[in-house]
């Protein structure tokens, strides 16, 4: 029998947070498909911990190397998306994103004629090196093309969702774009069909159990495209009633079997909480429920006990050290405390790797 409890340690064992067998955090973005990502020194642990916790510097490398690319996909927000998944990602849900930004960029005059020029100048910008955003508003402005306000990342937006740039490594602090067609490789183009069945697949897979009206709210995808895609995928899903929920997965149903309790130090937009909405509550347990993602008196980041909400972390920065400060109601026992404290110090290795 399928309950919350069950429900959230199965999300840990599927989304590779708990006995995750990846050696490196592309192959944990190629099993996630995609990975908010605005918040991009966090974006890093979530992948991180989903490939034997490598130093950040590592993460850092593969990200300038373009093995992890950084782009607006699925929803108007940042994720990281390996270079192979890309161009069939950006085929499906890029129209989809463009049309949201519709009225934003009539209010911005950015219209069809503005943004076309600004394709332009980008993609000439970047043809033989990537630019920062400094750089490439000061090249827009010779071009009498404002840079100004929100102008300037919304015409960004575009040009990556019309697959004319991506993001390209760091320079310095700074972040980069460089053209779509270096740091992207070229594949078969597939039918809508085939990119709908793929994402349901491959969502249920790395996500479930979870709900249709999840799948609508990670992917951006309509309901008509979500009964479309998840009719696709077919045989490769199972359904679950649970208290009148109806939950998909995919593979072995859920033990109900409860393993050694775990803590978890998750960050604010972690696929473990952004990648649902219907079935979020999952993370409540009996004693904690609060909003996911928001911030409590600073607090933003999310402590996990077995897979189910306890507290919230935040980090404080020195010259020299990262420090984990924890914020939890409840009274501890000597063993919880004790996991709380080795997961706030795996963090903090990490950040100072």
């Amino acid at each position: 029998m399928l309950d919350p409890a069950v429900i959230a340690r199965a999300r840990m064992r599927a989304q590779r947070l708990w006995s995750s067998t990846f050696k490196d955090p592309q192959q944990a973005l190629t099993h996630l498909v995609a990975v908010q990502a605005q918040e991009f020194p966090y974006a890093r642990w979530s992948l991180a911990q989903r490939s034997g916790e490598p130093a950040s510097s590592v993460v850092q490398r593969a990200f300038d190397d373009g093995r992890i690319l950084r782009t607006h996909i699925l929803r108007p927000t940042w994720h990281f998306v390996a270079p192979r998944d890309l161009r069939w990602l950006m085929r499906l849900s890029g129209p989809r994103v463009i049309a949201w930004n519709a009225r934003r960029c009539r209010e911005l005059g950015l219209d069809a004629k503005t943004l076309a020029k600004s394709n332009d100048v980008i993609a000439k910008a970047v043809d033989e090196e990537p630019k920062t955003r400094r750089a490439l508003a000061a090249i827009l402005a010779q071009r009498k093309l404002s840079p100004d306000g929100h102008r300037m990342p919304y015409m960004l937006m575009r040009a990556e969702l019309d697959v004319i740039v991506t993001s390209g490594p760091l320079d310095g602090k700074q972040h980069t774009y460089a053209a779509f067609d270096a740091r992207v490789p070229d594949a078969l183009e597939i039918t809508r069909d085939q990119a709908l069945g793929r994402l349901a697949k491959r969502y249920f897979a790395s996500r479930g159990p979870v709900t249709i009206r999840d799948f609508s709210w990670w992917s951006g995808l309509p309901m008509p495209d979500v009964r479309r895609a998840t009719e696709i995928a077919g045989r490769a899903l199972t359904r679950i009633d649970v208290d009148g929920r109806l939950y998909l997965f995919a593979g072995e149903q859920p033990s109900p079997k409860a393993a050694r309790s775990r803590v978890d130090l998750v960050q604010i937009f972690d696929e473990i909480g952004i990648a649902y909405t219907e079935s979020r509550d999952v993370l409540w347990s009996d004693r904690v429920k609060f909003v996911v993602p928001s911030s409590t008196e600073g607090y933003p980041h999310v402590i996990l006990r077995d897979g189910r909400l306890l507290g919230r972390w935040k980090v404080v920065r020195a010259r020299d050290d990262v420090r984990v400060e924890i914020r939890i109601e409840e009274k501890l026992d000597a063993a919880t405390r004790k996991s709380v404290e080795r997961a706030a110090e795996r963090y903090r290795r990490f950040a100072t790797s």
